[in-house]
């Protein structure tokens, strides 16, 4: 099982080298294998964007208040963190997957782990990452996206470096069930960031996955001169880690888009032919998906027409 990333002493800030009146912030939304982890060494290996992870992760949080000998309380790590992880030029940036958003927002509002609003406002990150910019990064094709999360899950291997050999040793079986639940898991947190977004007024930066690994630094220095108008463009080493696709995953990527069709199931990402038919279509798979326990929504028609109108941007 691989460590959180850039927990080391050197991607610290000295203390009282950044500063303390012009911090910005940005945070990076996400889902599990979107392509967070190659987009966020990439911003890391720009220099100046300072080194995204996923610091309210619990394991994260716990090895860094060690380290830094700070005190746990929420407001505590989060102003040690502006202190040693924002970049002398001002900016800290964080990576966040919409479950650790609720976590963040429960333990923010002292309201335990109770069951979260179906519209959530930003209002509780105020104190804690004022005015933060968004960063989106989401990945097309969802499927396959299932089948990195299932085969991750099931075998602890979630990167590898570029220097690595071919396929991996270790191998995910094949289980519809179990790919399914992940894919559901990723759109039910695509539905929540997308009403998140729609209901604080926010319209995020976009990365998308497959372009990013099309076009690895023309993505990024693209993303760089939103966050950073004003500095000068960089020239990006070539990306740490190798793509995780294999032989193996193509099969069992395969074997679910097959099983997925005997069953009579949807892409709810497909371009659709007729607008207002894919809506109502989408409409309806929601208000099924949404009695299963992993999707967790309370109001599933509220976002419905909202998530079919995303899909049709994806492609």
């Amino acid at each position: 099982m691989q460590g959180p990333p850039f927990l080391g002493a050197e991607h610290d800030t000295d203390v009282g080298a950044a500063p303390t009146s012009s911090t910005r912030c940005y945070i990076v939304c996400s889902t599990q294998r979107s392509g967070s982890g190659l987009l966020c060494r990439a911003l890391t290996d720009a220099g100046s964007a300072g080194t995204p992870t996923e610091y309210f992760n619990a394991a994260v949080r716990d090895a860094l208040t060690r380290r830094w000998g700070c005190a746990r309380e929420l407001s505590a790590y989060a102003a040690e963190l502006c202190a040693r992880r924002t970049t002398p030029a001002g900016l800290f940036g964080t990576k966040l997957h919409w479950d650790q958003l609720e976590q963040l927002r429960a333990e923010a509002l002292g309201l335990g782990r109770a069951e979260p609003e179906f519209e959530i406002s930003d209002r509780f990150l105020a104190s804690l990452l004022p005015a933060p910019t968004y960063v989106h990064v989401l990945r097309r094709d969802v499927n396959r996206q299932a089948v990195s999360f299932w085969t991750a899950l099931q075998t602890g291997v979630w990167s590898a470096p570029a220097t690595g050999g071919g396929d991996a040793e270790d191998h995910a079986p094949y289980r519809f069930e179990g790919i399914d639940r992940c894919r559901r898991l990723i759109e039910n947190a695509e539905v929540h960031w997308d009403r998140f977004f729609r209901f604080n007024g926010v319209e995020p930066l976009k990365v998308v996955y497959e372009e990013l690994d099309a076009n690895y630094e023309g993505v990024i220095a693209a993303l760089l001169a939103r966050l950073l108008p004003d500095a000068a463009p960089v020239r990006l080493p070539p990306p740490w880690s190798r793509r995780m696709r294999d032989a193996h995953t193509d099969a069992l990527l395969q074997h679910y888009a097959e099983d997925r069709e005997i069953r009579g199931l949807d892409d709810p990402l497909a371009p659709p032919t007729h607008a207002a038919e894919k809506v109502a279509e989408l409409e309806r798979e929601l208000i099924l998906l949404s009695s299963s326990r992993s999707w967790r929504l309370t109001r599933p028609l509220r976002s419905a027409s909202t998530f079919a109108r995303r899909a049709a941007e994806r492609r």
